[in-house]
Formats: structure tokens, C-alpha cells, sequence
């Protein structure tokens, strides 16, 4: 039997969450609702805490510019009894997806309006997408960009209008490729260290490897510039 003060109807969660039907619907395909109780082909009920997830999913888009993919995860942790939605976490997923915020993360662009947007030019992105650099989703015979790959693009075109050109761009394939051992690494090593233990904070965590990152830069740029002015010193003296 159905207990009237632990379920709600679809009228009540579009009520009491200002979320459309259809759009909540889109969430349970998606995945990040839990199923509701049928009790015949048009009646469904559902939990109470299906009103908190929607007012979460609806706070984490609007407010911290989270993909669905991220707020899935984040869901699907708090019913494991963890909680994903914490400050320390939200902070670091605010660092994570907020360099892209103005450009539309969740938003999606078709080749033209991408190659405008960026000052690339076909030719320049087909070889990004090649090296992985620039990702893309495809959408029927319709290529589709979204806001990370704008930024990069723009980023990128910066460095090519400084004299870059695009097989010097190659070496972010491999940057790629170690920041993605370095994620894997982050979230093995210290994030799930072991199951009992309390992980540092994750600000910590991320801070932690910027500092490695910021000073081996510093390293790298120091050794050329130190190296670069005896052999320029040397030419200059002979």
C-alpha cells in the first residue's frame, strides 16, 4: 500500500520544484532520478527525496554550471552515503567548470558557428580534433562543439596569432595525456586511498598538484633561459 506522506505525483514535484514535466522526464531518462512506483500505465508515484534531487540538479546547473554527467555522480554518491554536494567538493568543481561558465558549457554550437566564434579555420580544427585537443559530439551527420571546446579553441588561436604554429600545438596532445594519468592517479592514490580513511580536502588535494606543476614550469623555463643566454653569450663573445 501506498503511504501518502513519503510519495509524491509528477503534479506535485513540477508544483513544488518549478521544474517542467518534460524536463523531469529528461532527468529520469538520463538517469539521475530514481525510478518512480507505477501503479498502472498512467498513474506513478514517487519519493519524497525525488524533490530534493530536483532542486539539487536544478541548483548545481543554474548555480555552479555543472554538466549532467557531473551532477549524476554527485547524486548517485549521496545515495552511497557519501556527499559529493559538500563545500570542499563544490568548490572544486566550481574551479573545474567555471573557466567556461560565459562561454556555455552546457550549450552546444555547430561547426560554423564554432569556427566564428574561434577565428579557426576548418583545416586548424580538424587537425586539433585529431590530436584530441578539440573534442567534439556528434549529432546525426552534424558536428557539435561545446563551451570547453570554444575556450580552447580560443585560447589556442592566441598562441598560433603569437607565431605558434599548429604542429607546435602536438605537445598539448601529450599535456593531455598526463593530466588525465594525473586525474586517474589523484582520484586512486589519495581520493580513495582507502576506504576508512578521510581523503585531505580537496582544495588541498588540488593545490597540492598545482604547486608541483607551477614550480617543475618554473624549472623547465629557468633551465632554457639560463641555457639560452650562455649560448647566446658565447656567440656573442666569439
Amino acid at each position: 500500500m501506498i503511504q501518502e506522506d513519503k510519495v509524491c505525483k509528477m503534479s506535485d514535484l513540477v508544483r513544488l520544484t518549478g521544474v517542467s514535466k518534460q524536463t523531469i522526464h529528461y532527468y529520469l531518462r538520463e538517469g539521475l532520478l530514481l525510478p518512480p512506483i507505477r501503479t498502472s500505465r498512467n498513474m506513478a508515484y514517487y519519493n519524497e527525496s525525488t524533490i530534493n534531487d530536483i532542486r539539487l540538479i536544478k541548483e548545481l546547473q543554474e548555480k555552479r554550471y555543472l554538466p549532467l554527467a557531473v551532477i549524476k555522480e554527485i547524486l548517485q554518491a549521496r545515495r552511497e552515503g557519501h556527499d559529493l554536494s559538500a563545500e570542499d567538493h563544490l568548490l572544486t568543481f566550481d574551479y573545474l567548470f567555471n573557466q567556461v561558465q560565459e562561454a556555455g558549457v552546457q550549450q552546444y554550437w555547430d561547426e560554423a558557428s564554432f569556427l566564428a566564434k574561434t577565428g579557426i579555420s576548418k583545416e586548424e580544427l580538424n587537425h586539433l580534433s585529431a590530436i584530441g585537443v578539440i573534442s567534439q559530439n556528434d549529432h546525426g551527420n552534424e558536428r557539435r562543439f561545446d563551451g570547453f571546446d570554444i575556450t580552447i579553441a580560443q585560447a589556442l588561436r592566441l598562441l598560433i596569432n603569437m607565431g605558434m604554429v599548429m604542429e607546435d600545438l602536438k605537445l598539448y596532445e601529450d599535456f593531455l595525456r598526463c593530466a588525465r594519468i594525473e586525474a586517474q592517479l589523484m582520484h586512486d592514490r589519495i581520493v580513495h586511498r582507502h576506504a576508512k580513511e578521510q581523503h585531505p580536502p580537496l582544495r588541498e588535494i588540488r593545490d597540492g598538484l598545482e604547486r608541483v606543476k607551477s614550480l617543475l614550469t618554473a624549472k623547465a623555463y629557468r633551465e632554457f633561459f639560463i641555457n639560452h643566454h650562455h649560448e647566446g653569450y658565447e656567440k656573442g663573445d666569439s
